[in-house]
């Protein structure tokens, strides 16, 4: 860590936003013992990055089980620009009804981390469905990992917790149970927020393409999706919104740029955009953004793996390559395996979006065998696969 990187750490503005941030958990945890000695109710309930997003695997797994389980209670976990879907219960993160929901609720599923003060009670069922498969090195894999010992503890709990853990190929199934620490059942079905990738007709993604604002069929559809950096954070200590491209950046004729923030930006998020491009960070689920996509630039984010369902075209731009690489590490040589060119600026950018059945030509090989190293199972069906195993399996 540089000697700025640890003046920030230790800013006046930071340290009073973390010494609240941990008043307020031991105020829920309080709560949450109490609610913990209430008895368990036939509900699920459902959480996607702290509520932030209404959707991801949980909320397939929740579409699944809506038309199979009509006995269940779904509960939602949702953020202040989050609404939960219409049918079900919504609980705002951290709220006195949240707590309750997380002590009593039959089944949990989420995608992230229940808060420290969690600890699952006798009879629940916790389905894990982590969030990516990951080109970055994850937890305890990190080289020089400086998460804290209380980050590690909850890790190490969260992971006891799990019954079950999905993984999208056999690529994951090897690596999980060392970066999370876990060594119980994994589900080896393919992502469920992967099924509609396959699943969709051409009349939705159209629809998803107007909802939007971009009504011509004809338009090329550039996604630019890139993640967060661990040594990027603003001066209150969240992580800073991430955009290499230059707002103003103009596109190729017939073509239109879609934004996509990482969820873990969304507090130091501005919402808008520009006449360049429209802002879809606060859409409430990104695989419809695949569907509406017609090409998508990345960075290291676990969105190429899940893009490549689609078979459609993928850049890569990458300006911190190597600091990245270094300060985080990778599972694997991202640079011999990627399915698309690793670019580093904005105009090689242009050029292979004007270039795109040639990258397709150049890079088919590539694909194909991403495709069959990460997306072999993809083919619709996971969310029933997990449904059979968890929700019904024995039940």
């Amino acid at each position: 860590m540089s000697a700025l990187s640890r003046l920030k750490k230790f800013a006046p503005m930071r340290l009073a936003g973390a010494a609240k941030r941990r008043a307020a958990i031991k105020v829920r945890a309080l709560q949450y013992q109490l609610d913990r000695k209430r008895p368990l109710t036939n509900a699920v309930l459902f959480e996607s990055f702290q509520g932030k997003v209404i959707g991801d695997s949980p909320y397939d797994i929740y579409l699944g089980l809506k038309a199979t389980r009509l006995d269940l209670e779904f509960i939602w976990v949702t953020a202040p620009a989050t609404k939960a879907p219409a049918g079900t219960t919504g609980v705002a993160f951290g709220s006195a009804a949240y707590l309750r929901a997380l002590a009593t609720s039959k089944y949990l599923v989420n995608n992230s981390n229940f808060p420290p003060y969690f600890r699952k009670a006798v009879g629940q069922t916790y389905l894990q469905t982590w969030h990516g498969t990951p080109l970055k090195r994850l937890g305890r894999d990190i080289a020089n990992n400086q998460l804290t010992k209380s980050y590690l503890d909850t890790m190490d709990r969260e992971a006891k917790a799990w019954d079950y853990l999905i993984s999208p190929n056999a690529f994951c199934t090897e690596i999980f149970p060392s970066c999370f620490g876990y060594s119980g059942e994994i589900l080896e079905t393919g992502y469920p927020r992967n099924d509609k990738l396959t699943n969709a007709s051409p009349e939705e993604r159209q629809r998803i393409r107007e909802s939007i604002g971009v009504s011509d069929p004809s338009v090329t559809l550039v996604m630019y999706a890139p993640t967060w950096r661990d040594y990027s954070r603003t001066a209150t200590g969240n992580w800073q919104s991430v955009f290499y491209l230059d707002e103003n950046l103009e596109l190729p004729e017939g073509f239109k740029l879609i934004y996509r923030g990482h969820s873990n930006t969304h507090e130091a998020h501005k919402d808008g955009g520009s006449e360049r491009f429209i802002d879809v960070t606060r859409y409430p689920n990104i695989t419809d953004l695949y569907l509406a996509a017609d090409v998508l630039i990345t960075d290291y984010s676990s969105v190429m793996f899940d893009y490549t369902v689609t078979g459609k075209p993928i850049i890569f731009m990458t300006p911190d390559l190597e600091r990245y690489r270094a300060e985080r590490g990778f599972y694997f040589d991202f640079e011999s395996e990627a399915p698309g060119p690793i670019l580093s600026t904005q105009d090689e950018v242009v050029d292979a979006l004007q270039s795109l059945d040639e990258i397709a030509r150049n890079y088919q090989t590539k694909y194909r065998n991403w495709q069959l190293k990460f997306d072999a199972h993809e083919d619709g069906k996971a969310s029933s696969r997990v449904i059979a195993k968890v929700f019904t399996e024995g039940k």
